[in-house]
Formats: C-alpha cells, sequence, structure tokens
C-alpha cells in the first residue's frame, strides 16, 4: 500500500477491529415489512412509556483513503485522507397503547483529532474557496485531501409514531402476538429488500432516514404488502451540508413479496421518486452531477422491477443458492422538471449463482457452522443500463450504496449523490465467504474475499478519450461479531483496492480514472 499506514493503529487501537453488521458486505435481504423490535400492549398510557425499550449504538472508526493521482492533474496532492471518528445513536421506544406507539432517536458524530478529509460539511462551498474544473475539484484543492464524508453532526434520526393492530393470534403474522397491519408516520430508516433501491445507508455514521408514512400488511399467508409515501430524505452529510436532504415532491414506495415455502421469495415492486427543488444546491429539480463529471444526471424516474432470491438443498451439506433481478426505469410523470437531460427507458439486471457447503444442517434450519467452517461462493453480473453520450443512466439514489459495486465507493458523485456514469455498469463479481474458520479456537468470525470487474454498458466519451472499461477491484473483510465474548460487540479490518483501466492520467481525468485504496479498522456496540 503506497500510503496506509495501518501498523501504528492496530497497536494503539487493536480492540476497534469493528465490523458494520454480520452483513457488512453484500446486505442480505430482510422483510418488507414490520420492522423494528415489537413491544407489547400497555394497560396505560404511563406504563407504555415506562415500559419501553432503550435501544443504544456506539461506533468507533478509523478510515484511511489514498487516491493515485497523477502529476498535473488538477487536484494533484490531494491525494489522501484518514479520519478517527465517533457515532452514538440513542433512542427510546415504548410499548403499545391501543395500538400506538412513539419511537425518538437520535445520533452524534464527532471527528477525533485532526480532520485530514473533504467531509463535505461547511468546508464544502459552490463557488470553492480554490479554482478547480470542477465543484468538488475546487473544493477538494481548498481541502487538501481526499473525501471521507462523515461529517461532524448531530441530528434527530428518527421521530415517528408508530400503530400496530390488536393482537389476537394472527397465524399469519411474523409473530404470534403481534397484528398484521403497521403503520409509521414520521422521521424513519426505511429499508426494502437488500438495500438496493431503498436503504439507510448504514456504513456512513450518519444513516439516512425518510419524512414519511409507511403502511405494512401480512393479512394473507405468505403474502407481504408495504408502502411508503415520502416527503423528504434525510441524507448522509448532515445540516451544515448543502446536501444535507432531497425534498420530495409526489414519491411513492411499493413493495410485495410472497414466500414459497422452502425455495425462495418473489419481491415486485415500484419505486415512483419526484424530486423537489433544493435551494441550497446549484441542481435543478431532480438532478445531480455524476462521475465523470461530463454532465448532470436525472434522478426523477418511475422504476418497476421484480426479484428472486432462492435457497435450494442439494444434499446433507450443500445449498444452491440463486438470486436474479429485473427493473425497468423511466423517466415518469415528471420527465419536464428535467427537460435538459436526455432519459430514455433504462433496464437493470443482477443475476447471480453460488454455493454454501460445509457446517451441519439442524432441523431444517440451514448449514449451521458447528464445529467446521461454512463457505459461500457466489458468481453474479449485475448491469446498471446507460445511454451514452448525451443521455442518462439507471440511477439508484436512494440505495445504500456501499454495499454494491465494490466498497472503494468509485461510482458516488456526493454533490449529487450516488450517480451511475451516462454508459452506465457492468459489475462482474466472484464473493467468497467464509463463516466460522477456526471457530472451535476464536468462535463466531466472517471472511469475506470479493473481486468485481468493472465495464461499461455503452462506450462514451470522458476527458480524455472513449471509455468502455472503468477498472478492477479487491474487497477484503474480517469480521468477529461477540467480540471478547460480549454480545452485541462486533469486530472487523476492512481494506478495498480499486485499479482503473480507464484513462491515462491526464489533468481533467475523473477520480474514477484512478487508483484507489481504502483501510477501515473500526469497533460497534449494539444494544436494542
Amino acid at each position: 500500500m503506497a500510503y496506509l499506514k495501518p501498523l501504528s493503529y492496530i497497536v494503539a487501537v487493536a480492540i476497534f477491529m469493528v465490523a458494520q453488521s454480520a452483513n457488512a458486505v453484500g446486505l442480505a435481504d430482510i422483510p418488507n415489512t414490520h420492522q423494528g423490535k415489537f413491544l407489547p400492549q400497555a394497560d396505560s398510557l404511563g406504563s407504555a412509556i415506562i415500559d419501553g425499550q432503550p435501544h443504544l449504538r456506539l461506533r468507533l472508526r478509523h478510515e484511511e483513503v489514498h487516491d493515485d493521482i497523477p502529476a498535473g492533474s488538477a487536484i494533484d496532492g490531494t491525494d489522501d485522507a484518514e479520519q478517527l471518528s465517533g457515532r452514538i445513536a440513542a433512542g427510546w421506544t415504548t410499548g403499545r397503547y391501543y395500538g400506538f406507539y412513539f419511537r425518538g432517536e437520535v445520533e452524534f458524530n464527532r471527528q477525533l483529532g485532526d480532520d485530514d478529509a473533504l467531509n463535505f460539511d461547511d468546508d464544502f462551498r459552490i463557488p470553492p474557496l480554490a479554482p478547480g474544473p470542477n465543484p468538488i475539484a475546487g473544493n477538494r484543492i481548498a481541502a487538501g485531501h481526499a473525501v471521507i464524508p462523515d461529517n461532524d453532526f448531530e441530528e434527530v434520526n428518527q421521530l415517528y409514531i408508530g400503530w400496530r393492530s390488536h393482537t389476537g393470534g394472527c397465524p399469519n403474522s411474523p409473530d404470534p402476538c403481534s397484528g398484521n397491519t403497521s403503520a409509521k408516520l414520521g422521521r424513519q430508516e426505511i429499508i426494502y429488500d437488500n438495500h438496493r433501491w431503498v436503504g439507510n445507508i448504514l456504513w456512513r455514521n450518519n444513516f439516512q432516514s425518510y419524512d414519511a408514512f409507511r403502511i405494512d400488511n401480512t393479512s394473507i399467508k405468505n403474502l407481504s404488502v408495504s408502502y411508503s409515501y415520502l416527503n423528504k430524505v434525510k441524507r448522509t452529510f448532515g445540516e451544515k451540508s448543502i446536501f444535507n436532504e432531497w425534498k420530495m415532491d409526489d414519491t411513492h414506495l411499493i413493495n410485495a413479496s410472497y414466500t414459497f415455502q422452502d425455495i425462495g421469495k418473489l419481491t415486485a415492486y415500484a419505486y415512483l421518486l419526484d424530486f423537489d427543488d433544493n435551494p441550497r444546491t446549484p441542481f435543478e429539480e431532480g438532478t445531480g452531477a455524476a462521475p465523470p463529471f461530463i454532465g448532470p444526471t436525472n434522478y426523477d424516474s418511475d422504476t418497476i422491477g421484480a426479484r428472486w432470491v432462492g435457497k435450494h438443498a442439494i444434499g446433507d451439506s450443500w445449498d444452491l443458492l440463486t438470486e436474479f433481478e429485473w427493473a425497468n426505469q423511466d423517466p415518469g410523470s415528471d420527465a419536464d422538471d428535467t427537460a435538459t437531460v436526455s432519459f430514455d427507458d433504462n433496464d437493470y439486471y443482477n443475476i447471480e449463482l453460488g454455493i454454501r457447503f460445509g457446517g451441519t444442517r439442524v432441523d431444517g434450519l440451514g448449514l449451521m457452522p458447528i464445529g467446521e467452517p461454512t463457505f459461500q461462493i457466489k458468481v453474479g453480473q449485475e448491469v446498471l443500463e446507460g445511454q451514452g453520450d448525451g443521455g442518462n443512466a439507471l440511477q439508484t439514489p436512494l440505495a445504500t450504496f456501499h454495499a454494491f459495486q465494490g466498497w472503494a465507493d468509485k461510482f458516488i458523485a456526493p454533490a449529487g449523490g450516488t450517480a451511475t456514469p451516462v454508459g452506465g455498469i457492468v459489475d462482474t463479481s466472484v464473493n467468497l465467504e467464509i463463516l466460522g474458520l477456526f471457530g472451535s479456537v476464536i468462535g463466531k468470525n466472517k471472511i469475506n474475499i470479493v473481486y468485481h470487474d468493472y465495464e461499461a454498458d455503452k462506450t462514451f466519451t470522458g476527458p480524455n478519450g472513449r471509455i468502455s472499461d472503468y477498472g478492477k477491484e479487491w474487497n477484503l473483510l474480517w469480521g468477529k461479531p461477540d467480540l471478547f465474548g460480549k454480545k452485541g460487540l462486533l469486530g472487523a479490518i476492512k481494506y478495498a483496492d480499486y485499479s482503473e483501466d480507464c484513462g491515462t492520467g491526464a489533468a481533467s481525468d475523473p477520480l474514477l480514472c484512478v487508483d484507489t485504496e481504502k483501510f477501515w479498522l473500526m469497533l460497534q456496540y449494539t444494544y436494542q
């Protein structure tokens, strides 16, 4: 590693080897209904409050970044960034009183030590304090560092009133004590499926949340239906940032899934996004800047798709894993809001096949790492279609981006939100996961080794010529839940190495076309 220098921090912060979660890579599908811990019915309003449940999340993380900026580039000398940060999120969920309950959560983040990164809080200005070929470059020159988008902030992350229908057996609901209909009104985290389209961006220290109304229902056995209406998206940059939030105009999220017993789950969805103007940014309604910085991207869109996730037993210790998804995205009924951006239909495809083996199958619960490790190998290809020069590509502005297309986050343009280059992306990947290696000695642990090859869906013109390939990337993770035997304590070491294939290093080359390394040590404790 050219710049990364973790050894001193391994010595000084050895216990801070933290994973974001057991699913720090390849976020698993979650149920699309009744999210959050269920609390029982209370006899009075006072007992509902007193008998509620506290929740606490603590995170300490060291992050290092090195961008191999070529000599002569406008941002030469801003190759590096490093940051030690601490995050606290604390809240309370009441019990139910006549079905109603309340949840509130505040979150804080502080940089611990020197600010050696461009954070996108009040250190990012338009126009920037230093000249450059674009706002990102100008602000990066002024900061003198690469980007780590974790700012100092204090914020209300969740503040909503919820309702759960009356108890009474409910054989089709997730548990025998809860009703089959629930609703939430207020600021809340919203996640659908694997975070690909709608998520809370749990990797960054400021989680993404939504001012929204949501209703979920599981009245029909094996069928789950969810609807959300969005008023505002609270993004990951904090109140000081001009990119703090997205105002929404008329946005609807619809997600329905049916579970086939012992086979898999089929999900259909419609995400109808209409962005409103945000006067603090230079972008008109529904647009942002994409990498490379050769024009705006369009976020106003209607996305309709279907997803299948399956697991099929093929022996005493073998499972076949399948994942297929298709979606179509068009500009929707609000295309005139961003008429300056050409936007035809774009398709999304994801095909993934894998096998899981080892361990011991226990009572139909799947492969359990008891006394021996479990291995999982997946091969996949994800395609976000692009139109090439002068056009728009398929966009996923509400996604948990870090879980997709590599941990180096090369396809993120923070000034306008995550955006797909106009040529689209074809991401071919191989993912090896090992659960419980040396488990008899160190207990539960997880290893991930992931390889990505990125190509453009359509060749397009970049600042230094035609681009058809982006680059290749290796991701490595070691994660340890229940660190030191403490339930809720998670630990890991994480590394990303991106090698570009798309440019020759001209002064105007975008950051997509430079090599990047990133390294993390992180400690997280969760009580809820």
